[in-house]
């Protein structure tokens, strides 16, 4: 079975990577850092009609990764900068139509989509996004809902893990390169926000299970289930890199969610999965791959 991916990004690169074994893997996007790690990758800008419409695309899912907009991207209208989006995305959905595609699977995003939750989420909770790029997921939701194209929308929360080629992303990987180099962490949000963490591997594990049962026409969380707090995160890089991490307060991200975590009850009725790897275990393997490349 055709896989491709759009967007050779953290998500799109491990993912993807994850899948090889498995399917007939490929990858569809611009220049990213992940590219060279990629021989799997073909360039093409999959928001250019001209582009995508000689692919070969029949029968195939396809799995997108893009992202247009940054977790905390402003814009001084952005109602301009989400038409634009919505009129990028409604060219790819046509194209992909056309070109008959088996499934399209879109990322969305857990952590964002709904606002503050102090209890597990459900699938079916009143969205309430706060950021631009909440926002952004919220509108081709639905976009994708009305198109007629067999979809299956998740929700991610905060995977990390696997592969990584910049420090930037992620609170996890920052935290312990902050440590092992004993710089100052800045603090955007506070310690006692909660999070929903899980590990790449695990995300692999969800998304073949999903390809391989042929589930569609789903919007899934797709996460731990479990709450974690920063300074719960802090604590466990802490002890992983046996350094003090040392803080420094900002000011605070007022469209940051304060609170969330994933009702992952609806994804386990339709795949047998279990998260195999823990918070410390993966906190873990990720200060080794770190340090690793750094010897």
């Amino acid at each position: 079975m055709k896989v491709i991916f759009i967007g050779c990004g953290y998500l799109g690169y491990n993912l993807s990577k994850g899948l090889l074994n498995k399917y007939d893997v490929s990858i569809l996007g611009i220049e990213s850092p992940y590219v060279e790690h990629s021989p799997w990758f073909r360039y093409a800008d999959v928001f250019d009609m001209g582009t995508m419409i000689n692919q070969d695309l029949q029968d195939a899912i396809v799995i997108d990764t893009v992202s247009l907009v940054g977790n905390r991207t402003t814009s001084d209208d952005p109602e301009r900068l989400l038409r634009n989006i919505k009129y990028k995305y409604q060219g790819l959905l046509d194209v992909l139509k056309a070109k008959g595609v088996k499934r399209y699977i879109f990322f969305s995003s857990g952590g964002t989509i709904y606002g503050d939750s102090a209890e597990p989420i459900k699938e079916d909770h009143v969205l309430n996004p706060k950021s631009l790029y909440g926002k952004s997921k919220m509108m081709l939701e639905e976009l994708i809902k009305a198109s007629g194209i067999d979809y299956l929308i998740l929700r991610p929360s905060n995977p990390f893990g696997g592969f990584q080629v910049t420090n930037g992303q992620g609170v996890i990987p920052i935290l312990i390169n902050k440590a092992l180099d004993q710089e100052a962490f800045d603090m955007y949000v506070e310690k006692d926000s909660v999070r929903d963490y899980f590990y790449i591997d695990d995300f692999v594990d969800i998304l073949d299970k999903l390809i391989a049962k042929d589930i569609s026409k789903e919007t899934l969380n797709v996460g731990s289930g479990i709450a974690t707090s920063l300074q719960d995160v802090i604590d466990c890089v802490e002890k992983c890199t046996k350094q003090k991490i040392i803080i420094n307060e900002v000011e605070k991200d007022e469209t940051a969610v304060k609170s969330i975590v994933l009702d992952i009850s609806k994804l386990k009725k339709l795949i047998d999965h279990e998260n195999s790897v823990s918070l410390e275990e993966g906190i873990k393997l990720e200060t080794e791959r770190i340090e690793r490349g750094r010897e």
